[in-house]
This record gives C-alpha cells, sequence and structure tokens, in this order.
C-alpha cells in the first residue's frame, strides 16, 4: 500500500517514533508476528510514507480478479442471505474500501460480513455499542467501517507498533478530521479522541466499559501470555451488554514452535455464548490455478476452491467479569 506523497499525520508520526524504539514489544510479541513482522516495511518516500505490509490480509486487488472474487462471493450467499443488514453494511463497506483505494478482496469482504453479524445480533439484542476495541485489526478497514456506520462511536485499535502505522493511515485517510491518540503505557486518553492507537502494553490504559471487542483470525497468531492478558482486560472492562466477538483458527502451530488453541483461551463457564461454532463465512476462497497443460475458458483461468489450513472457529460471548461466579 503506497501513501507518498501525502504527509503522514501527526499520530502516524507518533507510530513510527515507536517503531523505531520498540516494534516488537517484549512478552507481547509471538515467533509469528517477530517473524512476519520484520517482513513489514514503512519506507519514506520524499515527504510521503510507504506500506509493505506481510502476513495480515490483503486489500489490493487487480482488475483482472475482479470476476473471480465477486463469484467468491456469490459462494458464500447461502450465508449472507441470512443476514438481514449485510445488504446495508457492505454497501458501506464498497464505498470506503474505493475512498481508501483498497479492493474487494476477500478480507475486506469478511471484515464487512463479521460487522454484519455483530449488527443482527445489536438488533435483535436492543443494544448500540458506542465504545469498541480491536484486537490485530491488519489494514484497519473493520476499524474504519464501524466508525463510518457508527459515527458516535469511540474505537481502541490495540496491536503492535509497525502494524498500527497501517491502521493509523487508514483511519486519517478514512476521516482526516476526526481526533485521534496514540496510548502509551500510563498514560491518559484525550477526552475528544475517537480513535485512539495502543501498543499492547498500555492495553490497561484504556477505559471501560467496553461495549464490544473483535478479535478477527489474531489470537491465533499470539502467545499465550498476550491473549491472557487481553482476556483480562476485558473481563475488567466488562458491563451487562459488553459482547467479544472471537474469529481464530481451532489450532495453529506457530514458527516457534507454540500452538494457539483456541478451545483453550482463558474462556469460563460462567461466560454466555451467544454465537458458537465453525465460522461459515471463513471455509474457503477461490483462487486462479491452472494445472501445466489444463485449459483455459476465454482466455481466464479456470477458478478452484482453496480450503484454508485448518478450522476456524468464531464465538460471541458475554465474558463474565473477573470474580464473578
Amino acid at each position: 500500500m503506497k501513501l507518498a506523497p501525502e504527509t503522514p499525520a501527526p499520530v502516524v508520526e507518533d507510530l513510527l517514533r515507536i517503531v523505531d524504539t520498540d516494534p516488537f514489544p517484549e512478552g507481547y510479541t509471538s515467533s509469528y508476528w517477530k517473524h512476519y513482522g520484520r517482513q513489514t516495511r514503512l519506507e519514506r518516500e520524499g515527504s510521503g510514507l510507504a506500506l509493505h505490509g506481510s502476513a495480515f490480509g490483503t486489500v489490493t486487488l487487480s482488475s483482472a480478479l475482479a470476476p473471480l472474487r465477486a463469484l467468491e462471493r456469490l459462494s458464500y450467499r447461502r450465508v449472507t442471505s441470512r443476514l438481514s443488514s449485510c445488504r446495508s453494511v457492505w454497501a458501506v463497506a464498497r464505498r470506503l474500501a474505493r475512498q481508501l483505494g483498497f479492493g474487494l478482496t476477500f478480507d475486506i469482504w469478511r471484515q464487512a460480513v463479521a460487522l454484519a453479524l455483530l449488527t443482527d445480533h445489536w438488533d435483535a439484542q436492543g443494544l448500540s455499542p458506542r465504545r469498541f476495541a480491536f484486537f490485530g485489526d491488519g489494514y484497519g478497514f473493520l476499524s474504519a467501517l464501524v466508525r463510518r456506520m457508527r459515527p458516535e462511536s469511540s474505537v481502541y485499535c490495540i496491536d503492535i507498533p509497525k502494524t498500527l502505522v497501517f491502521q493509523a493511515c487508514t483511519h486519517t485517510r478514512a476521516e482526516p478530521g476526526a481526533s485521534m491518540a496514540v496510548l502509551q503505557p500510563g498514560g491518559d486518553t484525550p477526552a475528544e479522541s475517537k480513535v485512539c492507537f495502543v501498543v499492547p502494553p498500555a492495553v490497561e490504559s484504556v477505559p471501560g466499559p467496553i461495549d464490544c471487542a473483535v478479535g478477527i483470525a489474531c489470537m491465533q497468531e499470539m502467545n499465550a501470555f498476550t491473549i491472557a492478558a487481553y482476556f483480562a482486560f476485558l473481563r475488567r472492562r466488562s458491563g451487562p451488554e459488553s459482547r467479544f466477538y472471537c474469529v481464530s483458527r481451532s489450532r495453529k502451530e506457530l514458527p516457534g514452535g507454540e500452538v494457539s488453541c483456541f478451545a483453550e483461551y482463558p474462556w469460563q463457564p460462567e461466560d454466555e455464548i451467544f454465537l458458537d461454532g465453525v465460522c461459515p463465512y471463513y471455509t474457503h476462497f477461490l483462487a486462479p490455478y491452472t494445472l501445466p497443460a489444463g485449459p483455459r475458458v476465454l482466455g481466464i483461468r479456470v477458478p478452484f476452491v482453496n480450503h484454508f489450513d485448518g478450522v476456524t472457529l468464531h464465538r460471541l460471548a458475554h465474558l463474565a467479569p473477573l470474580g464473578a461466579t
């Protein structure tokens, strides 16, 4: 993703200074991000900044693949047709993606579907969440989409510093006039800030309660210490109407040998579960592929269905506050 020749916003410059001194906070950075984080590059280009992400999704799309992505979305029609708000959320997501220069990739689409699923739940439960926490939001599209659809909301983007730069760039382009800040350990959240970027050691500086926390395909790449810290953080900020939506691989082995298992996350028997099971919009994707002598249809490679490595689960829950019995 290339942002030059734009001059980075002050909040982006603040994050770049953190990256220069502490790109991978000790204890909070798994072997996965120690490996792939080094492949993520932040490069100055004149007065602007060019970003090259690694291992946290794709937001660019060649025009040649646009028909394939449309067919991919159609293959999930049975899932999305059951979400009453999916059409309206997807319409806003398309406009936002166009404004940001993002393509309608699978990653953009699945985040819109996740928000539609949550919106249906909020409507059914009569909820109006206003304070959100996002773990590992990649390019920051989902949190920006929430801000677009719920402009009265406040969002806290929690991630390692390098990835927060991507999220800050997305938010400053999505809403240039919004008040934003970087939250560091021991710091206070400026009262007027609607978007805060939070380095992991500063997570306890986020005020509560958190109405809705979201982690999509991120905890599967964290170490056990970080997962436990984030669950404890959410339990300390759990109100009667708080929700946590977690989408994660059932089991994933990281480069350093750590194994992340969804069932071993620190859930509690007292947690109230609203939705649980295999994530229905995260089962397959379409990719062009041709055998050595394989056929082409009208000059286009025949698309094949590809499945993800392992089963992806999702759970929507109200986490019992710390000390609940």
